[in-house]
């Protein structure tokens, strides 16, 4: 799709979580922590690059957190657009966990001292609601906005579920007959 302008719920789009951090490797959680690519980070950013290469991306947006901008950057010199950056999309920030092991962090929902879940949906849904396109769309974002991304299409991603690093998914909304959204991995 190339035409038109992007509509949060009707219009499919690409999802890139971040490369690989050197944090992420050491198994922290970053929420909200800058952190920057490790050397493997930066080659899936570049595979990622390969594979977004033929669909033509005519617009990028991405959290601004570092890793995630190094990573929509590198997309941005293959595909030659620029990226603009929606704070909305940053990850959840998960105070006093950011920087100790992910073991450390509960598995409540709403733990004390974190971004309430409900607040992070709005933030990631008003920023979503921002995107104007052009068509076609890629965000670039972490984690837990997959994880809701995916909720607000009707999947459930338990929080414990590793997303991989460096991987486009294609976000396809209900249409034609069909009722249900269709979330794959774009291989190249």
């Amino acid at each position: 799709m190339t035409e038109g302008a992007f509509r949060f719920g009707n219009t499919p789009f690409y999802f890139l979580r971040h490369g690989e951090t050197s944090d992420g490797e050491l198994g922290l959680v970053q929420g909200q922590d800058e952190s920057v690519l490790s050397d493997e980070g930066r080659l899936t950013a570049w595979k990622a690059a390969r594979i977004l290469s033929p669909i033509h991306l005519r617009s990028i947006y991405s959290s601004p957190l570092r890793r995630a901008w190094e990573t929509a950057e590198i997309i941005a010199r293959v595909a030659a657009i620029p990226v603009t950056p929606l704070p909305g999309l940053m990850e959840r920030n998960w105070g006093h966990y950011q920087g100790k092991s992910r073991d450390s962090r509960p598995r409540l929902q709403d733990p004390d001292g974190v971004e309430r879940t409900s607040l992070f949906w709005a933030r990631v849904h008003a920023a979503m609601q921002s995107i104007a396109g052009p068509l076609p769309v890629l965000v670039v974002a972490h984690s837990g906005v997959f994880r809701l991304l995916c909720r607000h299409a009707g999947l459930t991603v338990d929080q414990g579920t590793a997303v991989a690093n460096g991987l486009v998914y294609s976000f396809d909304p209900p249409q034609s007959g069909r009722q249900q959204w269709r979330i794959q991995v774009v291989d190249g």
